[in-house]
Formats: structure tokens, C-alpha cells, sequence
């Protein structure tokens, strides 16, 4: 062999290297991404779970965006689902026999996120398409022979195996201590991921639930629309922190949105905010500290609430149409109550 033609051909090893060196770092950027969204799904801290204490917003007040967590955050099944192909693409990445199978699955998932961001317009548009294009330069390698697989009936060849260090015992090294390392960063991830979000509980005890008013000793405003009396209240069941998610709509029809926590013995505590309003930023929004109120609440012998403080002196009685969402359940089979559209 030449000099110029080993010259020839360690330059084009030296440069499979680099393209192998760049593949891998297109990857493990993708696997972060991956492992940080998929984690968030499966710890059900992106989107949360749906519950009473949101019961009371109106289709129409939703934004788009809202729209789609709150459809997601109904279903943990798909939540779950959704974070599993994500968490499993990035695992699949950082192991070379399984890198195909993970940008597929990168691919797969990035489209359909990059569908829902566009239908429900989540601001991440561009992050996601730039995903998505990651995905399939890092499936490039693998093109030839997938056509190849679906497109032809001609024998399939092998597909390559990336090297990044063309080095016999370095290979045999790296094959077992890559998945190893793989796994520990998947691990590790997660576990950060949970550590972002409160420990969640759920106390299904009164007064959570949707209520409406029976009564109440204030005088009606001379115009509905002047009206700021309470028509109907959503305590949720679920807390994270301490505070469960509530909502307060009035006679006027005006909504209010915020937390409430329990106190000692009846009382609990009411936070409230006005709904976001478009165009505010969301660190404004959750700058202003809002009204908070602390309620006493007494359970009656009827199931209703009588509520009093902070000017307020009325009943509740509870929601049974405003809790449909959450009390409906699933079933595989037929039943007498069919599933139905409403």
C-alpha cells in the first residue's frame, strides 16, 4: 500500500471518527431532552392530575394551551404512555444497538408533540421541531437500510455500529459499560425530575368537592352584572405542598382561580387570583399575591356546607352535575349508563 493511499484512508477513519463523535453528542443531547420531558410525564409533574378544584372554568374561557393540559392531565394512562416512549427513546439513544430504535421513537414522539404544540399553541414550537429534526439526522445512518426493509424485497444489510473509538478493547469496554452508564444517567435524571415537584396528597374529605349556593343572607346587587355574590365554589382533593387547586365563580359570572389549604379544626384557608389575562406574563401572574380568606366551615346533617367569615354567611349544597367529569369513571364493557357525548 502507498503512502498516499494510507494516508487516504486514515484520513477518512479519522473523519468516520469525527462523524461518529458528533452523532454521539446529537444524541446525548437528545437523550437529556428526552429523559427530562418523558421524566416529568412519568412522575405526572408536567401536567399533573385533574381533579374537582377545577371543576368550574368554562370551555370558553379556556386558551388553547389549557385546553390541552388540563385533556391530558384527565388521562394519567395516556400521561404515562406519553412519558414512557419519551423516557424509553432517551434510554435507547445512549445504547448503540438500540440507537435506531430510539430516534424512531424520538422521531414518533416529537411529531405528535410537535402536532399538539401547533393545534393547541404551546410556545415551545420551535424547540420541538428542532427535536424532531435531531431525531432523524441521528437516524440517518440507518436510512439505507429501513428503505431498504420497507421499500424493497431485496436482502437488508447490515446497519453500522457507531464507533467513537476504533479501538478493539475500547469497543469491548464500552459495550458493557455503556449500558451501565446509560442506565445510571437514566436513573439519575429521574430522580432529579421527582425532586422538582412536591410530595402530593389526596383527601377526598369534606369540604372537597363542587358546590354550589343554597343560600346566602347577602342582598342581590340591583344589576346582575354588579353582582359579586358567590354562585358556586371547587375545592379539589388533591394537594401538592399542603394547598389543593380551587375555584370561585360569582352571581356576576366572574371566575377566580387560586388554592386553598386546611387549617386547624374547621377553618381552612381560601387564595384566590383573577384568571390570567392574555398577554400578561406568567411571572406577573404569579408575582400578585391575590385575596385570601379564612372560612369556617361546618358540615350539616343534610350534606350541605354553611360557610361563614370574611362577610360571607351561606350554604352549600353539593354539585352533583359539576362533579360528572370526575365521578364518571371507566368501564370495558356495556353497561346501563353507556358512555356519552355531553
Amino acid at each position: 500500500m502507498s503512502d498516499y493511499t494510507a494516508e487516504k484512508k486514515l484520513a477518512r477513519n479519522v473523519g468516520i471518527t469525527i462523524a461518529w463523535w458528533a452523532h454521539a453528542a446529537f444524541r446525548l443531547l437528545l437523550a437529556v431532552v428526552f429523559f427530562y420531558y418523558g421524566g416529568a410525564k412519568l412522575v405526572f409533574g408536567q401536567f399533573g392530575f385533574s381533579d374537582t378544584g377545577d371543576a368550574l372554568i368554562a370551555h370558553g374561557e379556556m386558551s388553547p394551551m389549557g385546553l390541552l393540559w388540563r385533556m391530558v392531565a384527565f388521562s394519567p394512562l395516556f400521561q404515562f404512555l406519553a412519558g414512557l416512549a419519551e423516557f424509553g427513546a432517551g434510554l435507547a439513544l445512549l445504547w448503540r444497538r438500540s440507537v435506531p430504535l430510539g430516534a424512531l421513537l424520538g422521531a414518533a414522539s416529537m411529531s405528535l408533540v410537535l402536532v399538539l404544540n401547533l393545534g393547541y399553541d404551546v410556545m415551545v414550537k420551535t424547540p420541538t421541531l428542532i427535536y424532531l429534526v435531531l431525531s432523524l439526522i441521528v437516524l440517518i445512518p440507518w436510512l439505507p437500510r429501513l428503505t431498504r426493509a420497507f421499500l424493497t424485497s431485496g436482502e437488508i444489510p447490515q446497519g453500522p455500529s457507531p464507533r467513537l473509538i476504533p479501538w478493539r478493547p475500547a469497543e469491548r469496554v464500552g459495550a458493557i459499560a455503556g449500558p451501565i452508564a446509560a442506565l445510571a444517567l437514566a436513573g439519575l435524571c429521574l430522580w432529579g425530575i421527582s425532586g422538582l415537584y412536591a410530595p402530593r396528597s389526596v383527601d377526598e374529605s369534606v369540604p372537597a368537592g363542587v358546590w354550589s349556593v343554597a343560600s346566602d343572607t347577602a342582598e342581590p346587587a340591583a344589576q346582575l352584572s354588579e353582582d359579586t355574590r358567590w354562585s358556586a365554589l371547587a375545592l379539589g382533593s388533591i394537594s401538592s405542598g399542603g394547598e389543593a387547586r380551587a375555584q370561585l365563580r360569582q352571581a356576576d359570572g366572574t371566575l377566580h382561580t387560586g388554592t386553598w389549604r386546611r387549617l386547624d379544626g374547621s377553618q381552612i384557608e381560601l387564595t384566590l387570583l383573577d384568571l390570567r389575562e392574555e398577554g400578561q406574563p406568567i411571572q406577573e401572574y404569579l408575582a400578585a399575591e391575590g385575596e385570601s380568606l379564612v372560612l369556617t366551615v361546618e358540615e350539616q346533617g343534610d350534606g350541605t356546607l354553611h360557610v361563614t367569615g370574611e362577610g360571607q354567611d351561606l350554604v352549600l349544597a353539593p354539585d352533583e352535575s359539576g362533579r360528572m367529569l370526575y365521578d364518571r369513571g371507566f368501564s370495558w364493557g356495556i353497561r346501563g349508563d353507556d358512555p356519552f357525548n355531553r
